[in-house]
Order: C-alpha cells, then sequence, then structure tokens
C-alpha cells in the first residue's frame, strides 16, 4: 500500500479546506444562483470541468427529479439566512443522475444581508441504489417482474384517497385462472411458472396510465382502473379475458386457458379498501360459480348471500356441537323376497327454530368443505353406531348406506376412521354401503379418489353410484371406478308409466348395469304401477315411500314388519325378524 505524503500547510484553515476538499463535493453561488466556486471532487461526480461550470447558473444540474415546490421551499429557507439540509438528485453532463446528501449555508454579509451560498455535499448515490433495489424486492413480484400483492395495496391506497368523493372513479377488478392448480398438477411447477409469466405479460400490455396490474399471490391478479365507467371496464376486462385465451406455447407443447374476473367499485359499492376486496372478491366466486370464463361485476345480492352463508355455516357448527342432527332410515327392498333389505341413511337436522331440514336444503349453499368433512364423519360414527343396535335388536337388515361428497374424500381421514370403527364396533366393511354421485369424481385429485374408494370396495364395503342418469359421464365412471349397485334417480322413476323416453332410459340402464354385473336400485318409487313395471324390466331394489318413508331407528322393527309387499314371486313377506 502507498503512503501519501501531505504537503506543509501555512495554516490550520489550510488544512481544513484541504480534508473538506478531500472528502466533500463543495460549490459557491451567488444569491442568483451563478456558480462562483466548485472544488475538484465537484468537477469529478459531475462530469463537468471547472471552465465550464463557473460563471454558468446552478439550474445546470437538475434532474427533474424534484418538484417546484421543492425548490421553492428550499430558496425561500436560505434566502432567510437559514441552513438548509436534505437530498437532492443532479444530473452530470452525460445525463446521469447522482444523489447528494447536501447542507446549503447562506453567507450574511456586514449589513445583514445574505450575498452568497456555500453548498456542502456528499455523494450517496450507492445508498440510494441500494434503497431502490431494495425497494424492488419488496414491491415487485420475483417470478414475474410485475409489482406485487404489497405494491398493489400501497397503489390503491393511494388511489383511494385521491378518489374519495368520485362515485365510480375507482374500480378493482380481481382476476384467477381456470384450473390453474390442473395445470401444476399434470405438468409441474416449472410450466405453471411460465403460465404466470405469459398472463403477466399478455395483462401488462393493456396497461396504460389509470390502469395498473399486480400478481397478488398464487394464480390470483389485481387491476386498479381509474376514471373509467362500468361500461369502459367491461371492455377491458373483456379484452383481458380473450387475451388470456389464445394460446399459450409451454415448453414442447401448447395450451389453453381462461380466467374468470371480479370487478367492484369504489365508492359506490365499497368505502373501504378491505371492503372493496372483499366485494370483488364475492364477484370472482360468482362468476367461477356460473362457469368460468367470464367477468361479474359486484352486486348487493352477493353480500347478502354470503352473510347468510357465514350465518348458515355458524349454525351447522352449533347444531354439530349440540346434537342437532341424526340419521334416520328409509328400506331398500329386493325385488327378490328371499333378500334382505338394506336401510339408507339419509341426514336430518332438527333445527330448534326450522325444525326438520333435510341435506339439500343447507349442505349445498354451505360450500365449506371444512365442515362437510365434519358432517361426513358424524354420519360415519351414527351409522356404525346404528347398525351395531340394529344387530342388538336382531332385525334382519342387509347393509347401512350412508351418502359422502368430496369433502369426505379429500384426504384418508375418512376412509381411516372408517376401519377404525369397524375395529372398535367389531363391525365387518360388508355390513356399509358407500353412495357417491357422479359430482365426486369430478375433484382435481381424482387418482387419490380412485384409491381411497377401491381401498374401501376390496373390504368389502359395497359402493353405488347414486342419481345415475343426471350427469354427463356416468358411464365412464361406470365403467373406471369400483361401482357395484347403480340408482336410477328419482326423475326418470316418476314419469315411468306416462312417458316411453323415460322408459326407455330406465330399461337401458337396467340392461346396461345388469350386463356389466351390477345391481340396480330405482328411487322415488311411490305407486303399484310403477313398482309392477320395475320388476317386469328386472329392477333388483326399489325405494321409495310407497314402503316407507325415512324413520329413526326406534321405528325400524315396526317399519320393517308393515312394509306393503312387492307384488311378484310369493307376495307378502315380514322383513322383520322373527320372534
Amino acid at each position: 500500500m502507498n503512503s501519501v505524503i501531505l504537503p506543509p500547510f501555512p495554516s490550520e484553515m489550510e488544512f481544513i479546506r484541504y480534508a473538506l476538499d478531500s472528502a466533500a463535493i463543495v460549490a459557491m453561488t451567488d444569491v442568483r444562483g451563478t456558480i462562483t466556486f466548485v472544488n475538484n471532487k465537484f468537477c469529478e461526480i459531475s462530469g463537468y470541468s471547472r471552465g465550464e461550470l463557473l460563471g454558468a447558473n446552478h439550474r445546470m444540474l437538475h434532474s427533474g427529479a424534484h418538484d417546484t415546490l421543492f425548490f421553492r421551499q428550499m430558496y425561500r429557507r436560505i434566502a432567510a439566512g437559514k441552513v438548509w439540509h436534505g437530498e437532492i438528485c443532479n444530473r452530470r453532463k452525460d445525463g446521469s443522475h447522482y444523489w447528494v446528501d447536501t447542507t446549503i449555508v447562506p453567507h450574511i454579509n456586514d449589513s445583514g444581508k445574505v450575498d452568497s451560498y456555500t453548498a456542502i455535499r456528499f455523494d450517496i448515490s450507492a445508498r440510494h441504489e441500494a434503497e431502490e433495489k431494495l425497494r424492488d424486492i419488496v414491491n415487485v413480484d420475483a417470478l414475474t417482474g410485475i409489482a406485487n400483492r404489497r405494491r398493489f395495496q400501497e397503489h390503491l391506497e393511494d388511489v383511494l384517497g385521491q378518489h374519495d368523493t368520485d362515485p365510480s372513479s375507482v374500480h378493482l377488478a380481481l382476476l384467477d385462472i381456470d384450473a390453474f392448480k390442473e395445470i401444476n398438477d399434470s405438468f409441474g411447477h416449472d410450466v405453471g411458472d411460465r403460465l404466470l409469466k405469459v398472463i403477466s405479460e399478455r395483462l401488462c400490455t393493456l396497461v396504460t396510465a389509470s390502469i395498473f396490474v399486480a400478481r397478488l399471490g398464487g394464480d390470483e391478479f389485481g387491476i386498479v382502473m381509474t376514471d373509467m365507467t362500468d361500461a369502459q371496464v367491461l371492455d377491458l376486462t373483456s379484452q383481458m379475458l380473450s387475451s388470456l385465451r389464445q394460446p399459450v406455447e409451454l415448453g414442447s407443447f401448447t395450451r389453453r386457458c381462461s380466467a374468470s374476473i371480479g370487478v367492484a367499485s369504489f365508492p359506490r359499492q365499497a368505502v373501504t379498501l378491505d371492503e372493496l376486496f372483499k366485494a370483488a372478491d364475492l364477484a370472482l366466486y360468482h362468476a367461477k360459480g356460473l362457469g368460468r370464463d367470464r367477468v361479474k361485476f359486484f352486486i348487493p345480492r352477493l353480500r347478502e348471500l354470503a352473510l347468510r352463508k357465514s350465518e348458515l355455516i355458524h349454525a351447522v357448527e352449533v347444531g354439530l356441537d349440540h346434537g342437532q342432527f341424526r340419521l334416520l332410515y328409509q328400506p331398500i327392498v329386493p325385488t327378490n323376497q328371499r333378500q334382505s333389505p338394506s336401510l339408507e341413511g339419509l341426514l336430518r337436522w332438527d333445527h330448534p327454530e326450522q325444525g326438520h331440514i333435510a341435506p339439500g336444503a343447507f349442505l349445498t349453499d354451505m360450500n365449506d368443505p371444512g365442515l362437510q368433512a365434519a358432517i361426513g364423519m358424524f354420519v360415519l360414527q351414527r351409522a356404525f353406531g346404528d347398525m351395531k343396535t340394529i344387530r342388538e335388536m336382531a332385525l334382519q337388515v342387509g347393509r347401512i348406506a350412508i351418502n359422502v361428497t368430496n369433502a369426505d374424500f379429500r384426504s384418508d381421514a375418512f376412509v381411516n376412521r372408517f376401519f377404525d370403527l369397524c375395529r372398535e364396533t367389531d363391525l365387518t366393511p360388508d355390513h356399509f354401503c358407500i353412495e357417491v354421485t357422479e359430482g365426486v369424481f369430478l375433484g382435481r385429485d381424482y387418482q387419490q379418489l380412485e384409491g381411497r374408494i377401491r381401498r374401501l370396495h376390496d373390504a368389502g364395503v359395497e359402493i353405488a353410484l347414486d342419481d345415475f342418469g343426471t350427469g354427463f359421464a356416468s358411464l365412464t365412471h361406470l365403467r373406471r371406478m369400483p361401482i357395484d349397485r347403480i340408482k336410477i334417480d328419482r326423475s326418470f322413476v316418476s314419469n315411468l308409466t306416462t312417458s316411453a323416453q323415460d322408459l326407455a332410459i330406465v330399461r337401458g340402464v337396467i340392461d346396461i348395469a345388469h350386463g356389466m354385473g351390477k345391481v340396480v336400485t330405482a328411487e322415488g318409487v311411490e305407486t303399484p304401477e310403477q313398482i309392477e313395471l320395475l320388476c317386469d324390466l328386472g329392477c333388483d331394489y326399489l325405494q321409495g315411500w310407497h314402503f316407507a318413508k325415512a324413520c329413526n331407528i326406534a321405528h325400524l322393527p315396526y317399519v320393517l314388519s308393515h312394509m306393503p309387499p312387492v307384488p311378484k314371486g310369493s307376495g307378502a313377506v315380514s322383513y322383520a325378524a322373527a320372534g
């Protein structure tokens, strides 16, 4: 390391000037801003020579980073003889910018007037660059390079503060990619990340001074639109959806995708940022519920529905905790009178104010997987307890069938609990039937679902496909899944004797099922004519009000012993236990 030999200084003041010139950027101007002195460091950082600077106005260094008010306040202070301190962004000769920590000291002459200014500056450009990088890290989404949720919220707060008196000048749109999880699961997260980048790029092509786009997390994007009418917002968001529908090249293959958008306006539909997000989210949820790939605007009814759903969920939770739910049982009657009937366990809610409520009145609207799974566990536990009681009562009953939902199969918990109960109650799996609808097969984790159903089936549990004929791919599922029983939906049975089309459908279902080695149950049987026709068609089991309504377990002996007979074969048979 080379040592530097300092020259001798004639006075202490000369040494101070040398030290200052070595460390600081120093300049002097007159009261008009004309530069009268600069040190070497000033020349170095600005890129100008001393000859170019002296005699020029200091305004030549303005970068445009500060507004007129900034300089007006600064000059007002130093003109009054007061020291000003702050950070200034200046412009070099080559056009680049640099930041300096600046102290301006006014010089007051003998008459008490300011006649010049001395500015002492220190280069803080590196610190500002680091802060800028940090701001990028904090405010920019690392994957897509657009604004993240934090920056989006800051922007939205600023916009709402500026437009709080205009009744429809700010719109918030929330955008979700449809079926994004399936893309990740099928092709991997690398492909999913690539898709997010492409979508970000396409959304940004529509950005203007009044449109702000950010990735909020996962596959959700946020768009803030200012000074636009509802019609303009609809046109813009429709353009976004149209752009996203265009094929995307993802490595070695091409994929089409779509998105759903929910829109809410401020302050017409929400007066706070939190309310605005909730309103847009409700509109997004509504768009998804209507089939996705569409834009829906918030309407007050959505908030009412959300409140009703929240109240319903709370009421169901209370009902589970307070024993308000129970299972009623309806017989499933064999047309072969040598066989014993089975039972379907039907969930009922004994609501303290509304009385008996069937599942269709609350499970569909609730749409809460966690709570639905809790209900499924309750049904499972109760069915095992009731089957044990039925055996103790010596009733001749085949199986108890219970209905399950997607929520029951979203993990191994339901199946594991089933086998735990088998061990705890000494009941074998062949005492039970699991009834599923086609909707269960439309979930995302199809392979896991199939594995859990096969685990039950292989142990001896009967698997029944309920409401057969009302879905779009029932035959596919009938072929692929381990289905033992098909239940013909009541909508076909009710018109069986009057509709040639329904008759043809029922006959075809029975023939197909029998051809595949499966048994058939007809639901909603209410008349002797239906029974006779179903027996002629070879239907294996009948279920409906003609035989019995659902009853509690205490009434089963009476119901089973007083059921009308199936008018075929040996005639009336009592299904209650002998003795």
